[in-house]
Order: structure tokens, then sequence, then C-alpha cells
């Protein structure tokens, strides 16, 4: 048998700490209150810190620092360099100044040094997701063209006839520039479109519950299994 740890050993209090941040999460939804905009705070300030140091870890200091102070360089026991400093490296100072200039934004005369790099920012973001979209999309639209009859498939065949009825179908809804016949065709494709469309929309929404779901098991399984014991051994 187990022995049961000692109530004030350290794992045992974060634990307990762990126990308190679930449940201060968690009462969120009966509504909001000042615990629950504590433990949020607490938990945007912690998240930014590990985003800060992971950030300087895995690239300020081992791709930018090591290599412009040198401290990369691995040496004989005799003191001569492996590798020769590579001076190339010290062209690191001009967008570490550049990026510096986020901190103007702390002052109210010199705020506009501070646009200049949000709006260079905000254009390198853009052209990236302009370019993400295309990477996306590109293959989808040309996934779309799919063959009605494929030769010794017949599974195959009516697999692409109802990809491609939900296809136009879905479009059908978006053709808001000509006018429909009340009862037409044209109208009934369309409704038929937006069901599927509700669908879909209904599956994305039932796995983002399952995925929600899955993490209240999961808390509620560590509040059981995990925070109900230390909470009994502080307390005894």
């Amino acid at each position: 048998m187990t022995p049961t740890p000692e109530p004030f050993d350290l794992i045992w209090w974060q634990v307990f700490i762990a126990g308190i941040a679930t449940l201060a999460a968690y009462s969120f939804l009966i509504r909001e209150n000042p615990v629950y905009r504590i433990f949020e705070h607490f938990y945007i300030g912690i998240a930014a810190a590990i985003t800060t140091m992971a950030a300087v870890k895995a690239f300020l200091w081992p791709k930018v620092i090591k290599p412009m102070f040198g401290l990369d360089i691995t040496m004989y026991p005799d003191g001569t360099p492996i590798t020769p400093y590579d001076p190339t490296v010290l062209w690191y100072i001009f967008p570490l100044s550049f990026g510096m200039l986020y901190y103007f934004i702390l002052s109210p005369r010199r705020a506009w040094l501070a646009q200049i790099v949000i709006g260079f920012s905000l254009g390198a973001s853009a052209g990236y997701a302009f370019k993400g979209i295309f990477n996306e999309m590109l293959p989808q639209i040309y996934d779309s063209f799919r063959p009605v009859y494929v030769e010794g498939s017949p599974g195959k065949s009516i697999s692409n006839i109802i990809f491609l009825i939900t296809l136009l179908a879905s479009m059908s809804c978006f053709f808001l520039t000509f006018r429909q016949r009340p009862g037409g065709a044209g109208e009934k494709f369309s409704r038929l479109g937006r069901w599927l469309l509700m669908g879909c929309f209904g599956s994305f929404f039932g796995a983002t519950i399952m995925a929600r779901m899955a993490l209240l098991v999961e808390r509620l399984q560590f509040l059981i299994d995990s925070w109900w014991p230390a909470l009994m051994a502080l307390l005894t």
C-alpha cells in the first residue's frame, strides 16, 4: 500500500492550488465573479510569462544573443576556436532595434514610433494570411473537380455525385444577385443547400462541445482523484 504523502509536501500544495484554480475558472458557469476575474488575470499573466520565456529560451538566446557575442563557439583545449566568429550576425542589431520601438507605445509623446512597428507587423501578418488562404483554398478548389463516373467503382461514383450536389447546393445559397422564382427549382435547390450547411455547422458545433466535454471530464477526474485526497491530507 502506497503511504500517504505528507500534507505539506510541495506536490500536494501544487495539486491543492490547481484544484482551487479549476473551481475558480468553472465558477464563471454560475456568474461572473471577483474570484473568477482574479484567477483569469493570474492565467493571463502566467501565459504571458511562459510565452516570453519560451521565446527567449528557444529563439532569442540560442539564435541571436549567443551568435552575436560568440558564446556558441567551441574551443580546442589550447584555446583555439573550432569555428571562427561570423561577423554577419551583427546585422541582428537592426531588427532588434526596430522591434524595440514597440516599447515607445508607453510614451505618450513618442507613441508614433511604435505605430511604425505595429503597421509593419500588421502588413507582414496580412501577407502571411493571404498566402495561407491560397495554400488552403486552392487545394480544396482543385479537389472539387471530381469525375461523376468512376469506372469500376460504383461506390466512388455515388460519393462523387453526392459531393457535387452538396457543393453546388451550398454555393447556390450565396447567389443573391439573381431573383429566384418562389417555389421554383432554384429556390428548392438553395433550400437544400441551407439544410446541408446547417448540418455541417451542427457537426462542427457538436465536435466543439465534445472537445469541451473532454476537458470537463479531465478536470472532474483531477478534482476527484487528485485534488480531493490532497485536500483531505491537508485538513488531517
